[in-house]
């Protein structure tokens, strides 16, 4: 336990901080999972919608500093270039 007031409030803030980094990150976890379901069924008008809102989830959490901008553009190029794979 933290013996200083600020050191407690950090704690405190951390904790909350990380609930919410958590939640974002699942949410991603579950969009990324819907597009590569869309990819295997091979349904590419669906994929590409499923894509849309990945990416926009994505953007989203790289503006609020949950992940790297890079590592957003990263896994949207990744993604995009599987769903160019389809036939």
């Amino acid at each position: 336990m933290p013996n200083i007031a600020s050191a407690s409030k950090r704690l405190r803030q951390n904790e909350v901080r990380n609930l919410y980094n958590r939640k974002i990150k699942s949410f991603l976890n579950t969009q990324k999972k819907k597009v590569i379901k869309s990819i295997d069924s091979n349904d590419k008008a669906s994929a590409m919608e499923e894509f849309k809102k990945y990416s926009s989830a994505l953007d989203k959490a790289a503006r609020k500093s949950v992940i790297h901008l890079n590592r957003a553009s990263a896994k949207k190029s990744d993604m995009m270039k599987k769903i160019n794979a389809m036939k």
